[in-house]
């Protein structure tokens, strides 16, 4: 009845109507539409590494492949260079996100502690740096002066204290079920303890978000080294030589061929050149399905992670 009363109260040109049909549509195909612009410039790229050299020379490909051709993924797996760039970029992203989540991890514990002598102070002070960057020049000038530049150390240490990453295990960890460490403080757990046993096995949500958030950012990272690291070519990431090819517009500006590809290529130059043109959608696509095909395994955590945030005391 009451209900019904309330339902009487509201006037009919406002009401919405649930389960209508003409809403649903409109969703799906909002959605769809979004899908197949987000989706377009992976196809396009996609359609260029396999279409035909020629055909992807002459930018004649807009949606589908134009022909079919693994020449330019066969540069790729002939190539050195590009498999140890390939290993470079595997090794920082692995190495940077442990060292950084796990940092975030034991960072995050101690600020939620609520017996911390003045945490307040110390959560306001670690959070100038998320809106007042020093920036470029000094940064530079601060990375050569401690003797770092032109070593893995610049590209390393500056990354694994993540301001963003810490404030978001801080506040996980810190709605975490209090009776559970008290409980083990009581029965002689240290603190160790307490983070081993109790918080990161709790914490597997929050820790999957950062380490996917952590990952995707060093993983497409390149400007740092060209910036710190200009002559360590044997320990530039693949998005380095990326950025290169990318920027420069030849292949042969970046690492000779001649020595890699198949013969045939090199007597018919056109077809060559072609190759050559159409190895920078390859290499974009190798680049691209590593951490693509990470993001299955953490989605679920991503609504947890993004309701993360706030700060409470």
């Amino acid at each position: 009845m009451a209900k019904l009363l309330e339902r009487d109260l509201i006037p009919k040109q406002n009401r919405i109507k649930q389960g209508s049909t003409l809403v649903t549509a409109a969703i799906y195909l909002f959605v769809g539409i979004t899908a197949l612009i987000t989706l377009y410039p992976f196809i396009l790229i996609f359609s260029n590494s396999i279409s035909n050299p020629i055909e992807c020379a002459a930018n004649s490909i807009w949606l589908l492949p134009k022909g079919f051709s693994l020449k330019a993924y066969a540069q790729i797996l002939n190539n050195d260079t590009i498999g140890r760039t390939f290993l470079n970029s595997v090794f920082y992203t692995v190495t940077i996100t442990f060292l950084s989540v796990m940092n975030a991890v034991f960072a995050g514990y101690s600020l939620s502690v609520s017996g911390l002598f003045g945490r307040k102070y110390i959560v306001i002070f670690i959070m100038i740096p998320m809106f007042f960057s020093a920036g470029l020049i000094p940064t530079f000038i601060t990375i050569s002066r401690y003797g770092m530049f032109n070593t893995l150390w610049a590209i390393i240490l500056p990354q694994i204290v993540s301001v963003w990453n810490i404030i978001l295990a801080r506040t996980y960890i810190h709605g975490l079920p209090g009776a559970l460490k008290e409980a083990a403080i009581i029965d002689g757990a240290s603190d160790f303890d307490v983070i081993f046993r109790i918080v990161i096995p709790l914490s597997k949500p929050i820790i999957a978000v950062l380490s996917l958030y952590t990952a995707l950012g060093v993983w497409n990272q390149w400007f740092n080294f060209l910036v710190y690291t200009p002559t360590l070519d044997d320990w530039h990431p693949l998005q380095m030589f990326l950025a290169k090819m990318l920027i420069w517009g030849n292949m042969n500006a970046v690492l000779k061929l001649e020595g890699n590809v198949d013969p045939e290529l090199i007597k018919n130059k056109l077809l060559f050149a072609a190759v050559n043109s159409q190895l920078k959608y390859a290499v974009i696509m190798v680049s691209s399905i590593p951490i693509i095909m990470v993001y299955p395994f953490v989605q679920k955590y991503f609504i947890q992670g993004a309701l993360l945030g706030s700060l409470k005391e």
